[in-house]
């Protein structure tokens, strides 16, 4: 990969012809020959570095120090020392990947004259963002038998293809690595074959989707605080990957290092504390911070720590000392920072290969119930239970957090420059994800898990209460109001590009957004989906995500004040929401008066002792489907009629101005009023 990232371009004029912002024009800039050439050495020699530091962790660790038991199979060091180098690997590809791809999105704006184009750079970025995907599926795919082997204690010889396309097609960890596989592979021929920053955008989001599926199979994903550890973890890969990624695409860019350098900046403070405090959360649900120190588990993460810290001040360095040295024309100080920032950041990735391949503490197996829910088994219900035994959700914790501060920075801006903002959104917003937090981290998350009833009204405040308060805080309002508007293309003019883009055009079609929001109701709960996202966190996740976007996208439809690309009139609307009213009840009334269970194998395989008739648990789920709707429809009706006034207000006065103007200048045609009357007129005549 080092070959291709620092293969000259300066070929012939034709063929430099081809390559976005290539030519005569973009070669003035480009750094020496010599410039690459110790750049590709500094990036090689991270990459070693971070190697010794895995195998060392991997030695002094006891990953492969492997005890021999009586009468069990024993596992070979050499596939343990396989699996560790091989994730080594996995991640450096992993970052490069995902790194290059997002600044390709996101680093730099389009070229003069159609910003919807990359760059040279961009393409470039893009073009290394591809190899690095090609490389990282094939690592992906390489890892299968030696994970096989691994988890099942057999030599490297003993895997068979029958073994191995069944560990594919029937277990977790087979099944993550081939998803990560497949997705690496389409980011790769996606951003091989993508000119455009939309392509690039697609290309990032396939790569992040790649580095997701063994999240959900790793250490975190098989301890009792399965929910908290899998949550935590996946803003900790998704975040390191953007810092070390974005820190590897700088330090391989040629041109426009100055711009690049100020957008990765600004959000890699939010990446670094992201890091940070998801690592902290995954390793207390991992182990007690005893074994911080006790056990080499503990040890290889304090050093993970303390390398990670060392990275900050680098990071803070980089902030205070080399940007405004780029933005002035000089990147040798920023060439010497970063090269020592990618070996401690390698180093880390070394040490994290180690861990994955590091058991953790012994420590009491949990019961079969825990074990599935993530949690004990909870008491009988009581408002006591819901509102003290809370259980939180990292992920949309953090998410609420994130979106809540962002949401009143835009608000503090509006104020600070005078501008105004009704007070009863930013209420709204907060309420709103206030209602998700309740939802998905207080005693009610748990009762979720083991009655029918609980999780029924969960749907229903994920799927109507919230999307309700949070699409009437506007928020793409504020933020295009709050925004700075930015010639080169920056936060603002993404999000406009995205309110006109085809897909944005595509969901908010009226019948579209009322599929995909009676889809959170039948499409889950009369097939399998339902028992799949009650048995795995991925389904989990996804079911609780599925219930906010697609109530969030229908009531945007349906009474969102933010622009639209497809405005509805208001009779339109009020016919929409009524046809989903009409399919609502029929799915609670379907479940009130249903003889068959809903995941049945699910709610007798956990058994709760003082859950007696689970039919009469469903009937009441059902209840709560049918009567939960009448609060919100309440709201909705008000709203509507609201709009519709204020509307009917507006387009009045609008019709008082003309008929103003035309009176003022003589000219009675241009007067609506005077034109509605005649049109009247006319029609009456022709009764007659």
């Amino acid at each position: 990969m080092l070959g291709y990232v620092t293969a000259s371009t300066e070929t012939s004029q034709n063929t430099a012809a081809t390559i976005p912002g290539g030519g005569a024009g973009s070669r003035g800039g480009q750094q020496t020959r010599h410039g690459r050439g110790l750049r590709a050495l500094a990036v090689a020699a991270a990459v070693l570095a971070g190697l010794a530091v895995a195998v060392i962790a991997l030695d002094l660790g006891g990953a492969v120090d492997v005890a021999e038991l009586p009468g069990l199979s024993t596992a070979d060091p050499t596939v343990t020392w396989a699996a560790g180098l091989l994730k080594y690997g996995y991640d450096l590809a992993m970052l490069a990947a995902v790194g290059c791809m997002i600044a390709a999105a996101c680093f730099l704006p389009g070229r003069q004259g159609d910003r919807a184009r990359l760059t040279g750079q961009s393409w470039r970025w893009l073009r290394v963002g591809a190899a690095a995907s090609g490389i990282w599926a094939a690592v992906a795919l390489m890892s299968l038998p030696v994970d096989f082997a691994n988890s099942f204690a057999r030599p490297l010889g003993g895997v068979t293809a029958l073994g191995l396309w069944s560990y594919v097609g029937q277990y977790e960890q087979g099944q993550a690595l081939g998803a990560t596989a497949l997705l690496a592979t389409a980011a790769a021929v996606v951003a091989a074959r993508a000119f455009t920053i939309p392509g690039a955008v697609l290309a990032a989001a396939l790569a992040i989707g790649a580095a997701l599926p063994p999240v959900f199979t790793g250490h975190s994903a098989s301890n009792g605080n399965h929910q908290i550890a899998v949550d935590g973890l996946l803003i900790h890969v998704v975040a390191a990957a953007f810092w070390a990624g974005g820190l590897f695409a700088l330090f391989i860019a040629r041109r426009d290092p100055a711009i690049a350098a100020r957008r990765y900046s600004a959000a890699a403070v939010f990446a670094y504390a992201a890091i940070g405090f998801s690592g902290l959360i995954v390793f207390c649900a991992n182990v007690n911070l005893t074994d911080l120190w006790t056990s080499p588990y503990g040890r290889i993460a304090l050093a993970k720590l303390m390398v990670l810290a060392v990275g900050g001040v680098f990071g803070w360095a980089h902030r205070r000392v080399t940007l405004p040295r780029i933005a002035a024309g000089d990147r040798s100080a920023f060439t010497r920072l970063a090269a020592v920032e990618l070996g401690l950041m390698a180093a880390a990735f070394g040490l994290a290969s180690s861990l994955s391949v590091t058991p953790p503490p012994s420590a009491e197996l949990p019961d079969p119930n825990t074990a599935l829910l993530g949690f004990p088994t909870p008491g009988p219900l009581s408002f006591a239970s819901i509102v003290l035994d809370w259980y939180p959700s990292v992920l949309f914790c953090t998410a609420a957090l994130a979106l809540v501060g962002a949401y009143v920075a835009g608000v503090v801006r509006l104020r600070r420059r005078g501008d105004s903002w009704p007070w009863y959104r930013t209420a709204l917003w907060i309420a709103g994800w206030a209602v998700v937090v309740i939802t998905t981290s207080s005693g009610l998350s748990k009762y979720g898990m083991v009655l029918f009833s609980a999780h029924m009204v969960q749907h229903m405040a994920l799927n109507m209460l919230a999307p309700i308060l949070l699409v009437l805080a506007a928020p793409v309002t504020l933020a295009l109001r709050a925004l700075k508007p930015d010639r080169a293309g920056g936060p603002r003019e993404w999000l406009l590009a995205a309110i006109h883009s085809r897909w944005s055009k595509l969901v908010s079609r009226p019948l579209v957004a009322l599929f995909v929001y009676l889809t959170s109701l039948y499409l889950m709960y009369f097939t399998g989906m339902f028992e799949w996202a009650m048995r795995s966190h991925f389904g989990h996740l996804f079911m609780t995500m599925h219930f906010l976007a697609a109530g969030s996208l229908f009531f945007w439809v349906i009474i969102g004040p933010d622009p639209k690309p497809r405005p509805l009139s208001y009779p339109a609307k009020v016919l929409l929401y009524f046809v989903s009213i009409v399919f609502h009840a029929i799915f609670g009334l379907t479940l009130m008066m249903g003889t068959n269970l809903i995941a049945v194998d699910w709610y007798t395989q956990i058994a709760i002792p003082w859950v007696g008739d689970l039919l009469a648990d469903q009937r009441a789920g059902g209840g709560i489907a049918w009567a939960f709707g009448e609060i919100p429809s309440l709201i909705i009706i008000v709203v509507l009629i609201a709009q519709w006034t204020r509307s009917e207000e507006r387009e009045g006065r609008r019709l008082d101005r003309m008929a103003e103007r035309a009176a003022a200048s003589g000219r009675p045609e241009d007067d609506p009023h005077e034109v509605y009357n005649a049109y009247l007129a006319g029609l009456d005549q022709e009764r007659r």
